[in-house]
């Protein structure tokens, strides 16, 4: 019996899945972006990803297992992205740069799929508005966790004042959400980056000027 034979086809075999399932995810994300959840079916997404109806359906059970895939695993590469970029800089400052340029990054090139999403997902089934809040609230805590320490060393260099490490990775985030919210959901007249600079001082320096 020639296992290293089998181990291979079995690596391969592995390889086409993961290759067939990266595929239908791009074709559902192209469509759900353009038509919405909802004016989005199963054989629309296998003519779009050059699958038979049947096939389809052997990667996901349906269209809402497919979206909150799909949901899950965009904000997992976010996530990872953020990390990556995050452990490269130097230093609390550059990190902080390197967290909001990476989100900017991110949502400019996909901002309608996300403006999709916003847009809907008060109108899904219960059970599945459930779950999709699970994701992105375990996975939003995930982005806070990841800042905690740059937060820690911020507070020991001076930079930042001593509150809460975790306030202030709330914060943080608090500040860089309700921009992309806001880019996200209206008909922005500049880049989402122009607004880099806005962020950052706001989250430093804060919007008020002091007593006079």
């Amino acid at each position: 019996m020639n296992t290293n034979s089998e181990d291979q086809k079995l690596g391969r075999k592995e390889r086409e899945f993961q290759t067939r399932r990266a595929e239908i995810m791009v074709a559902a994300m192209r469509l759900f972006a353009g038509k919405g959840f909802h004016n989005t079916t199963m054989s629309e997404i296998a003519k779009e990803a050059e699958f038979s109806t049947g096939s389809l359906y052997n990667f996901f059970k349906s269209k809402e297992e497919l979206y909150l895939t799909l949901m899950r695993e965009e904000i997992e590469k976010i996530e990872r992205e953020v990390k990556v970029q995050k452990d490269r800089a130097e230093g609390p400052g550059e990190k902080l740069e390197a967290v909001v340029d990476t989100l900017i990054g991110y949502f400019e090139k996909n901002r309608h799929f996300f403006q999709i999403f916003d847009a809907h997902r008060d109108t899904f089934e219960f059970t599945m508005k459930g779950e999709l809040a699970e994701v992105v609230r375990s996975k939003y805590m995930g982005f806070i966790g990841e800042l905690l320490d740059v937060m820690r060393e911020g507070i020991k260099q001076g930079a930042l004042k001593e509150y809460e490490p975790a306030e202030l990775a709330l914060c943080f985030m608090g500040v860089i959400n309700s921009f992309i919210f806001l880019w996200i959901n209206t008909e922005p007249k500049v880049p989402l980056r122009d607004k880099r600079k806005v962020i950052l001082d706001i989250f430093y320096h804060g919007a008020g000027r002091g007593k006079e």
